[in-house]
Parts: C-alpha cells; structure tokens; sequence
C-alpha cells in the first residue's frame, strides 16, 4: 500500500528545501567541495522522490514540485562551463555581424532617414537664408562670420583627454537616444535620425557658403565614417523596436517587442566599444594640425572599410541568426 501523499512529503520535505536552498546558492555564487558533494547527494535522492511520485502521486502538486526541482538541479549540477572570453570572441567574430546582415533592412532605412535629413538641411541653408538661423546655433555661425572653424578652436579649450570623454559621452547620448525613441512606436527615432541629419547638412552647407567647407569635412574625415555608421546602426536598432510594437505578427506585442528587443540591444552593446573609438579619434586626431589633412583622410576610409568589410564578411558560413537571436 502506498504510503499517504501528506505523510511523504513531510518525510522528505526537508531534504527538498535544503536542495534548494544549495541551489539558491549556487546561483549566487561557488559552492565549498563539501557542498557541492551534499548538492549531488541529495540531488539523488530527490531524482529518486521524484520516480516515486510520478509513480504513487501522479498530478499532483508534489509532483509538479520535485519535477521542477530535478530540473533546475540538473541545470546546476551539470551545466557546462562558460568560456566568457571565447563566447566574447564569437559574438564579434560572428553573431554581431550576422546579426547586423540579418537586421540590414532596418539599418539601411536609419541611413537613408540620415541621409535624406543631410539633403534636406543642406537645401534649406542653400536656397533659404532664414534656414541658417533655423538649423545652424548662434554661435557656430558667429565664429564662421569671422572666416574660422569652431572645430579649430576645440583644442585649446580642454585636454584632449578631457575632450575626448565629453564627445564620447555626445555620441553617447546620441546612439542611446535613437534607439530607445524607438518604444515610442518609432517616432522619435524616426525625428532624430533626420534631426541629425539636417544638422550636418545645414552646418557642411553653412561652412561652404564661407569658404570653410573644406576644413570642416577634414575635421570630420577621421571619425566621421564609424560614428554615422554606428549611429545608423543603432537608428535601425530603434527602428527593430518600432517593428515589434507596430508589427508583432502571429506573437502579442509584449513577446514581439521582448524577441526584437532583445536583437536590438544586442546591435546596441555591440557597437559601444567601437564607439568609444570614434571618441577617442574625435578628441584626439579630428582636431587642430598635429595630424595632417592627408593622414585624417586616410584614417577614416580605412576604418570605415575595415568597420563594413567586418560585418560584411565575418561569420559567414557559422550559421545563420533566427528570429530568437539564437
């Protein structure tokens, strides 16, 4: 005769939450080689339970228990060992490039939102001059009127170290701003990516219409091609957002946005170091003379080639991303 269900549990219940409190702590931190021996020992016993009630108490609320307790014991006691530094070499070597080929519709209409923005700033300050007061700051144009760069002028107001961390901290906001404007159904990041862009247009024509375009676009040669990659990037990124509130499919829109979102801080985070780098060249190289025109050039097509041809050509034939990320 088996033996009553409420008799067993209270005869093995305090095996079961001393499991699980090992397991509490395993989560949390290490185990001594004195626990971890206890862990597996009663690992055991409950695996056991568990026959036993799937057996004599099938359905029932004990069951269910030991069932989800052998599993997350299993998980604990034989799960492998992380290779954090080989995990973080395949994620730039392939999942964060075959990410953003997978993502590329997203991320080519952010460019394109930039780019139309860069035109539309640019006609506006040709053919209207109110636009100039409209899209260029005051005193940006009061150091143009006196035939010099802004730009010329930002190495001597701080440390290059100093100004690097300021920038950093600029493209920062930027990047973060465009993609989370992407919960409000992709409105804002929408506007901010052709804010963005008319600013840049408004601020080249500007400096042209003075005679001073061509130093403003060597000012921007060395760092330019990564950070308005970057931004483009996480632009489509906010964009992906937008998709699984505006667009969820067969899924409810909190799953959607949970599966792109989770795509999408994966672009975002992935792209932070490198954006680091444009500050550091933006603080450092863009700035006055210690580097030549030439040199600034050269720098960012180079980077910026190097940068696409990476998620371009990296990973390929590793296997393709799903819908999950995975």
């Amino acid at each position: 005769m088996a033996e009553p269900i409420t008799a067993f549990v209270a005869r093995r219940e305090p095996d079961w939450r001393a499991l699980e409190a090992l397991l509490e702590r395993l989560e949390r931190s290490t185990l001594t080689l004195a626990e971890i021996e206890q862990l597996d020992r009663l690992y055991r016993r409950a695996s056991a339970d568990l026959a036993r009630a799937q057996a004599s108490y099938p359905g029932t609320d004990a069951a269910r228990f030991l069932n989800q307790l052998c599993g997350r014991a299993y998980g604990g006691v034989y799960r492998p060992t992380v290779n954090r530094l080989g995990a973080l070499k395949r994620f730039y070597a392939v999942e964060l490039p075959g990410l953003v080929r997978a993502e590329w519709r997203a991320i080519a209409v952010s460019a394109a939102l930039m780019g139309l923005g860069v035109i539309l700033g640019a006609t506006t300050v040709a053919l209207e001059p109110t636009g100039v007061a409209l899209l260029v700051p005051d005193q940006i144009q009061e150091t143009v009127a006196r035939g010099q760069l802004w730009t010329d002028t930002i190495e001597g107001q701080s440390a290059s170290s100093e100004l690097a961390v300021r920038i950093l901290t600029n493209n920062l906001q930027v990047t973060l701003q465009v993609f989370a404007f992407g919960l409000t159904f992709g409105v804002l990041t929408v506007v901010g990516l052709l804010a963005n862009g008319l600013q840049i247009g408004a601020l080249v024509t500007h400096c042209f219409q003075h005679g001073l375009g061509g130093g403003l676009l060597v000012f921007m040669a060395a760092h330019g091609p990564l950070e308005l990659s970057i931004i483009a990037i996480s632009g489509g990124a906010g964009l992906l957002l937008a998709q699984g509130l505006l667009l969820p499919g067969e899924r409810t829109r909190a799953e959607a946005l949970r599966t792109r979102g989770a795509r999408a801080v994966r672009l975002v985070l992935g792209c932070a170091p490198i954006l680091a780098l444009t500050g550091v060249i933006e603080g450092f190289v863009s700035p006055g003379h210690l580097f030549p025109a030439p040199a600034k050039i050269a720098l960012g097509l180079t980077l910026g080639c190097v940068f696409w041809l990476w998620l371009l050509r990296s990973g390929r034939g590793a296997g393709q991303l799903g819908d999950d990320g995975r």
